[in-house]
């Protein structure tokens, strides 16, 4: 199974979302910010975060890196991207000590044959 990571605008839009208040100052000062403001806050959060985030799970399980590389010239068009790569299962060979299965690790894919 391969799979497409990156940081997405959407993304760092979503996670902007959340961490961002409509409310600034202490509590005897505090005053709720207009939409403008607001707006111009969040757009400001979402840039810092789209630059900081750690690379993302963007798309579900694909079956070839072809498909992942369909999926990436797709998503290209559609917004901004960056630290766009594919990864894919590989297992190791440690053993997890619980289960007794072996471990599955994420790694990058290069273009090399993936067993």
């Amino acid at each position: 199974m391969f799979f497409v990571y990156g940081v997405s605008m959407t993304l760092a839009k979503k996670q902007a979302a959340k961490k961002c208040s409509t409310s600034v100052g202490a509590h005897p000062n505090r005053r709720q910010l207009n939409p403008d403001e607001y707006q111009a806050k969040l757009d400001d959060m979402a840039q810092h975060l789209f630059e900081t985030m750690k690379p993302q799970r963007l798309s579900h399980s694909l079956s070839t890196p072809a498909l992942c590389q369909q999926y990436i010239v797709l998503a290209m068009t559609q917004e901004a991207h960056r630290d766009v790569h594919i990864r894919y299962h590989k297992l190791s060979d440690k053993v997890n000590p619980k289960t007794k299965k072996p471990i599955i690790n994420l790694v990058v894919f290069n273009g090399e044959a993936a067993a």
